[in-house]
């Protein structure tokens, strides 16, 4: 069973240097100009892993205290997930998507970067198109 821990009430939109060049665009998600729209009422769980028990709590990797009413990796962990849920429609390794995401915790200032970027780097989704 999924558990989201978040959806989009409004279209976000991210650019990025990897996107350049790219037109794409599904139910969920648009690239194109250097930018990615995800569309509204998109869902996605946070970091993970992560463990709900009863509805009452939630063990696993963190996402960060709330800075301007998010936590510090809600950009970064949306991002990445759309590029792992969509790989093998969309032209990018795994590499690249690790990238961005690294980029994302940096401009955030997330102190947990590099521990976060070798985790999905290491223990993320592996079967990226090459």
């Amino acid at each position: 069973m999924n558990v989201w821990r978040f959806r989009l009430s409004e279209p976000f939109y991210f650019q990025h240097a990897f996107f350049d060049g790219i037109v794409f665009e599904n139910d969920w998600t648009k690239i194109e100009h250097g930018q990615i729209m995800i569309k509204t009422g998109y869902a996605w769980d946070g970091c993970s892993p992560k463990w709900h028990f009863f509805g009452l709590v939630t063990i696993g990797t963190p996402d960060g205290t709330l800075r301007f009413s998010k936590p510090w990796t809600w950009e970064a962990s949306l991002v990445h997930d759309i590029l792992c849920q969509f790989r093998a429609e969309l032209p990018f390794t795994q590499k690249q998507v690790t990238h961005i995401f690294r980029d994302q915790l940096i401009e955030a200032k997330w102190p947990l970067t590099s521990l976060y970027v070798w985790a999905v780097d290491n223990l993320g989704p592996q079967d990226f198109p090459q």
